[in-house]
């Protein structure tokens, strides 16, 4: 048998891989996850509030899926160009439009991130207007042409990013369309660490869960758990792969199988950049994701694959 590479004991890594693959759906998730788990209640309590505290859990609860929102219906990926001396500087800057990555990497574009508007010429124009007050030349906006897989877990025991979720929908209903309460998505996205974390939502809790059941059949909810920040767990290693293909769609359906890959998405890119697919992998060292690599390259349909690692986490 493999031995574990947590750097955790063993209930506490029985309750983080339980928070992201088994949190149950119910009225009193962590209590019900305690019992579960054959852990004390007082002891997943007290470590679900120590790990929100230091940023180790984001949050627990419904991950929403951003398509859903009007007003964020198309991302775009940069990448630009940055003198190594200006990158804490346009960094800051990139950060005040609040994007939902942004990272330093070992390639000649070395800053990545993402943002997010309404259509595909907002997020273009976004993207450019950071751009522009960010002085930078040379760059690459790529707006998300189909999402293909978004599940960012990581386990613990193995020590790389695991989903055996497949390929999701891409076209989900509007929350506007749906007479969606916003606020009450947003407070299902983060919940307190109480027992009863439904509780003076303006539903009863039981009208709480069944609405969560219902968004997740549709798409508007990915799924409910607990999604944690992979350097406070050891795993020290993310490589965005980019891969140069002839037929983008048939690779990605394929790629969506692989459990190692958190994030698979097809990108609208420019002639002087053949790279449509991107994906994700992390893991607690390089080689593990070196081995993912190694195999991909061999699939039907890629021509090429570069792995762009992560030097930094300039949200951090």
């Amino acid at each position: 048998m493999q031995k574990s590479r947590s750097i955790f004991d063993k209930d506490t890594t029985k309750l983080l891989m339980g928070i992201q693959y088994n949190l149950p759906l119910t009225t009193t998730p962590l209590v019900d996850l305690a019992e579960e788990l054959r852990l004390d209640k007082e002891f997943v309590f007290r470590k679900i509030k120590e790990f929100y505290k230091n940023k180790t859990l984001k949050r627990y609860g419904a991950n929403l899926n951003y398509r859903a929102f009007s007003n964020q219906q198309r991302a775009a990926l940069v990448a630009a160009k940055v003198e190594t001396e200006r990158i804490e500087e346009v960094a800051k800057i990139i950060n005040s439009y609040k994007p939902k990555h942004n990272y330093w990497r070992d390639n000649y574009y070395n800053i990545w991130f993402t943002l997010k508007a309404e259509d595909y010429e907002s997020v273009k124009l976004l993207a450019e207007e950071v751009l522009k007050k960010c002085k930078v030349k040379e760059y690459l906006i790529m707006p998300t042409k189909r999402v293909y897989k978004m599940d960012v877990k990581y386990d613990l025991n193995r020590g790389i990013s695991w989903s055996e979720k497949k390929e999701e929908k891409f076209d989900v209903p509007k929350i506007e369309e749906l007479g969606l309460d916003v606020k009450l998505l947003k407070k299902l996205e983060k919940l307190d660490v109480v027992e009863r974390p439904f509780s003076g939502m303006g539903y009863s809790e039981e009208e709480i869960v069944d609405l969560i059941e219902e968004l997740i059949k549709l798409g508007i909810v990915r799924d409910f758990s607990g999604v944690l920040k992979e350097r406070h767990i050891g795993f020290m290693e993310n490589g965005m792969h980019v891969v140069k293909t002839d037929n983008p769609e048939k690779l990605a359906k394929n790629l969506a199988k692989r459990e190692e890959i958190t994030h698979l998405v097809e990108r609208i890119v420019p002639e002087n950049w053949p790279y449509p697919i991107y994906f994700m992998v992390h893991a607690v060292s390089r080689d593990l994701i070196e081995n993912v690599k190694e195999e991909i390259e061999k699939m039907k349909y890629v021509e090429e694959i570069k792995v762009l690692y992560s030097l930094k986490d300039l949200l951090s």
